[in-house]
């Protein structure tokens, strides 16, 4: 059975408004789980696709580098494909902030 955490929800649910192109509901949504569980990957990553979604690149690297700051002081809660998938993500932000 799959089993979805509050905060799980919460991601998906900002997740969803942002790519409705809801970009208000979805900010209030990323917002949540940061001030509730600031060491849940969930919510810097949300808030790093919210910010690429509206163009705010240098914002999005910011908040993929928070997500990579979770995963290296939690190492045993992820595996490395979510540390490449985070880093390659940052990476892309930060060319496209430079265009």
């Amino acid at each position: 059975m799959w089993f979805s955490s509050p905060v799980d929800k919460l991601s998906n649910t900002a997740l969803n408004a942002a790519e409705a192109g809801d970009y208000s509901k979805a900010e209030q949504l990323c917002q949540r789980p940061l001030r509730e569980h600031p060491e849940a990957l969930d919510g810097h990553e949300r808030l790093a696709m919210l910010r690429e979604a509206q163009g705010r690149y240098d914002e999005a690297a910011a908040a993929y580098a928070a997500a990579l700051e979770t995963v290296r002081t939690h190492p045993d809660d992820y595996d490395r494909n979510t540390k490449w998938l985070l880093e390659t993500s940052r990476k892309q932000a930060l060319a496209m902030a430079k265009r």
